[in-house]
């Protein structure tokens, strides 16, 4: 029977627990603050936050490199001779993650890189559904457990309700009029996954809590989100209230116990501090 081991970058915001739990090694993405470059998840998330309000530039967020690929790799085959590897990708249009990974895969073999279409939590939903097939079917075959993974992506859903466009317009994602409308108007657009692409989508009006709520209810309203997938979070700087919120909602809805996450630097630099995530898989 093979071995398998999943692994992902940095960006997937899996959190430590999940990862000792299946197993899953993680790749470091990159951070760059001024002249020093650091790794994602080695510094506080707070920081992105404290360099942008002291000097009024964005951190500079890069990928994995080819090097950072082989470095995990080769301890993966050093622990577990004949294994073979799954490689969940944080999506390829976003990133040059994908197509380092590729390039590192060519020097080793039994590896098996697969583009989620996904970042942050939606990523970790992808990871952990393929960790939780590959325990359940542990006698896949690669080709079954990549098909898999390009399936259930198709079924992840990811909404995003910054509090303020101010990251997105400093990162050129949002222009300047669209910034401003926006705070004249009280309009808090949400940002999806779509095709792997972070893309601008339903717009709320009113408070941020009254918006949250609405976002709430229109993601399980139009999904059919699998119950035991279902994931609230946010970046730093959401408050519990938010976050209470974004559960009793749920509740009400009749969804118990939902998962959680927390953002990390590569996905709360582009949204800013208090954003709200929710995240989930459909049902076939």
């Amino acid at each position: 029977m093979i071995k398998y081991i999943i692994t992902t970058e940095s960006g997937s915001d899996i959190s430590p627990q999940l990862a000792e739990r299946y197993g899953i090694y993680v790749v470091p993405m990159h951070v760059t603050m001024g002249s020093e470059t650091y790794d994602d998840g080695s510094f506080d998330v707070e920081d992105i936050y404290r360099f942008y309000d002291k000097t009024g530039t964005l951190p500079k967020t890069s990928g994995s490199t080819p090097q950072d690929f082989t470095t995990v790799f080769e301890r993966i085959f050093e622990e577990h001779p004949g294994a073979h590897i799954i490689h969940v990708a944080y999506s390829a249009v976003t990133t040059v993650s994908y197509n380092s990974c590729v390039i590192a895969a060519r020097e080793l073999e039994n590896i098996h890189v697969i583009d989620s279409k996904n970042v942050s939590g939606g990523l970790t939903a992808v990871v952990v559904a393929t960790a939780k097939f590959v325990e359940a079917n542990p006698d896949s075959t690669p080709e079954e457990i990549v098909a898999f993974v390009e399936e259930v992506r198709e079924r992840t859903r990811f909404v995003f309700l910054p509090q303020s466009l101010l990251y997105l317009k400093a990162g050129g994602r949002v222009s300047n009029v669209a910034y401003l409308g926006a705070s004249l108007l009280r309009l808090h657009p949400t940002i999806i996954i779509e095709n792997g692409y972070l893309v601008a989508s339903k717009k709320y009006r009113g408070s941020y809590e009254r918006c949250l709520k609405n976002a709430v209810k229109d993601f399980v309203t139009n999904y059919s989100i699998d119950p035991e997938t279902l994931t609230i979070g946010g970046t730093a700087g959401l408050s519990q209230a938010y976050k209470q919120l974004g559960e009793v909602t749920l509740n009400k809805l009749g969804y118990q116990d939902p998962l959680w996450f927390s953002a990390g630097a590569v996905i709360s630099s582009h949204g800013g501090p208090g954003a709200f995530g929710i995240i989930g898989i459909e049902k076939k």
